[in-house]
């Protein structure tokens, strides 16, 4: 009978088995400290601890993150609650926008941060971009909204391409990006301050002098070609090394029907995954991966087919994220 009981106790108290990968686990970081390459990324594995609560904790010793890649998720994984639950599977963030408070509880809920887009409170919006005159009113009235969510706020956004879509002239905005980023420093001093330069601005000659100060996470984007854009990313960190900041990597993971973009297949989407995150854990600077886009976006005249309808391309972002995600 004692010999039962111990088999039965050590049977219900410990079983291994592989669990879907939308289990709830715990990271476990490999002691090695050689990062694991995109090509030698696999799912996760789990170990299902039985008691009087079900716990599966994450066996992942065969997978190294380097500690300075902290953050993933997709731009447009925040546009409604019900996507919440999906990309918290592999993702530590969603992106909002300043007044999305129910999703932002969601997004708690689900143990993500948050990437705020604060474009409307400040700018007039398309297609001119120029500054609000009652901008001062707008940021009181949403500090307000947000300072609930301080604790899961990683980064605002004042205006994604803001030298490729503001009319204002670029040291007006400039001047003008600073002033934002000082009264988000004083209301939200832990939360990162950051800027997506298209890449014809960092390409200018004249780049170094309308760098916005006080920003502290910067990143560039270019979606044509089949290759993750490296050496512009090179650029970037070039021409800001003066500067204390971090950097996000935005891969492209769409297809359109947009001309503009060109075609690009599947294949090359994921090659492009896998390089955007090589790239990512060889450079110390960068914290965040960040792909374009999610949610798949259907236009009058074009159409963009998002990671949510690329289901290759999320099979790969889904071992990103979880590399990612799981080690933290």
């Amino acid at each position: 009978m004692k010999y039962l009981v111990v088999g039965v106790f050590i049977l219900f108290f410990v079983t291994i088995i592989f669990l879907p990968e939308n289990s709830n686990a715990i990271g476990v970081r490999k002691s090695s400290n050689e990062a694991t390459s995109a090509n030698d990324l696999k799912h996760p594995k789990y170990l299902f601890l039985h008691g009087n609560i079900v716990t599966p904790s994450l066996i992942n010793n065969d997978i190294s993150v380097p500690e300075h890649l902290t953050e993933f998720g997709f731009y447009h994984s925040g546009w409604t609650i019900d996507e919440i639950p999906e990309v918290a599977q592999f993702a530590t963030f969603v992106d909002v926008y300043y007044n999305e408070t129910d999703i932002m509880k969601a997004a708690r809920g689900h143990g993500l941060k948050v990437w705020v887009q604060l474009a409307p409170i400040f700018f007039d919006g398309y297609p001119t971009y120029r500054k609000r005159a009652d901008y001062l009113v707008r940021w009181e009235i949403a500090k307000k909204r947000l300072e609930p969510f301080s604790d899961i706020i990683m980064a605002f956004d004042p205006l994604d391409e803001p030298f490729h879509r503001s009319k204002l002239s670029n040291q007006t905005l400039k001047l003008y990006l600073e002033e934002i980023a000082q009264l988000i420093k004083e209301s939200f001093p832990k939360a990162k301050r950051a800027i997506t330069f298209m890449n014809k601005t960092v390409r200018e000659s004249s780049f170094k002098k309308i760098i916005p100060k006080k920003y502290n996470l910067f990143a560039v984007n270019y979606y044509v070609g089949n290759n993750f854009q490296s050496q512009l990313v090179e650029k970037l960190m070039i021409k800001t090394s003066h500067l204390d900041v971090n950097y996000y990597l935005i891969p492209r993971a769409f297809k359109t029907s947009n001309r503009g973009f060109g075609s690009i297949s599947e294949a090359q989407l994921i090659n492009q995954a896998k390089q955007a995150y090589d790239f990512a854990i060889a450079n110390p600077k960068v914290i965040a991966i960040y792909p374009f886009v999610w949610e798949s976006i259907f236009g009058k005249d074009d159409y963009y087919l998002g990671v949510d309808n690329l289901e290759r391309v999320q099979e790969e972002y889904r071992k990103i994220g979880h590399a990612i995600s799981n080690t933290r």
